[in-house]
């Protein structure tokens, strides 16, 4: 990644990989290898970008939004090369298999205008067989279906840089920053006044702001939290198997403990 870096054209191409797209995913490993300096730094040198900024409304980062300003890397589509994502979330009463489906908890969070505000709109409701079904709305099912699928967006570097912040003890800096994506989403300032409510608040932020991008189970392995918050307290099953073909292909490599 270090040498990616460096070899890799300056510019904001967002569907292809640029100097920026490194600096964001270096961000990202170093908060999970708990490098908060680190992890600080390259943070803000995406979000110091002047071809970045936070996109409102909220829906606007994955409705129609080609190339969104908030995009750091997206996977982009277009009529002839369609967006099917929206497939997995909507049900077949309008079109789609369902296969994934908010659960209670997170359809109060969204729709709670303290909590979730404008990101309310990640949710949609429909009537099937007389009963009300709420699904997930991440991708439109637009007749374009060129929503772009974004990898790597400002609001989570935002978020990085706040709990890098926030480990080093920065708490005013870490609050603004968590503000600013608090901001964005139409709800109130958080007021978390000390690092262990800050951190919380960091958190469930980005339980909310990233509801359907599929953060949440690394985000509790990697600070430990997933027996707390979810009961999984086998820490043996917080990782993943390694493929069978990756061990063949490599002997000095070791399965996981239990599998």
């Amino acid at each position: 990644m270090i040498e990616a870096e460096t070899l890799l054209p300056d510019g904001t191409t967002r569907n292809r990989a640029v100097k920026t797209t490194a600096r964001a995913l270096r961000a990202r490993l170093h908060l999970y290898r708990q490098q908060w300096a680190e992890a600080e730094t390259y943070a803000t040198q995406v979000i110091s970008s002047a071809n970045y900024s936070l996109v409102t409304p909220y829906r606007a980062i994955s409705t129609a939004s080609f190339l969104s300003r908030e995009s750091v890397l997206e996977l982009t589509f277009s009529n002839s090369d369609a967006n099917t994502m929206w497939n997995n979330w909507f049900p077949s009463a309008l079109g789609g298999q369902f296969n994934f489906q908010p659960v209670p908890t997170a359809i109060a969070l969204l729709n709670d205008p303290a909590v979730g505000g404008n990101r309310s709109a990640l949710l949609a409701t429909t009537t099937i067989a007389g009963a009300s079904v709420t699904y997930g709305n991440l991708y439109s099912r637009s007749a374009q279906r060129d929503d772009p699928s974004y990898v790597l967006r400002l609001a989570e570097q935002y978020l990085i840089r706040a709990e890098a912040r926030a480990r080093q003890g920065k708490l005013s800096q870490a609050l603004a920053d968590l503000n600013a994506v608090r901001a964005r989403a139409g709800v109130p300032a958080s007021t978390a006044a000390n690092a262990d409510q800050l951190l919380l608040a960091i958190e469930n932020e980005r339980r909310v702001e990233f509801a359907f991008e599929a953060d949440r189970w690394f985000d509790l392995v990697r600070t430990g939290r997933a027996g707390v918050v979810l009961g999984v307290m086998d820490q043996r099953r917080w990782l993943f198997p390694l493929p069978f073909n990756d061990l063949v292909a490599d002997p000095a490599l070791e399965q996981n403990p239990g599998y």
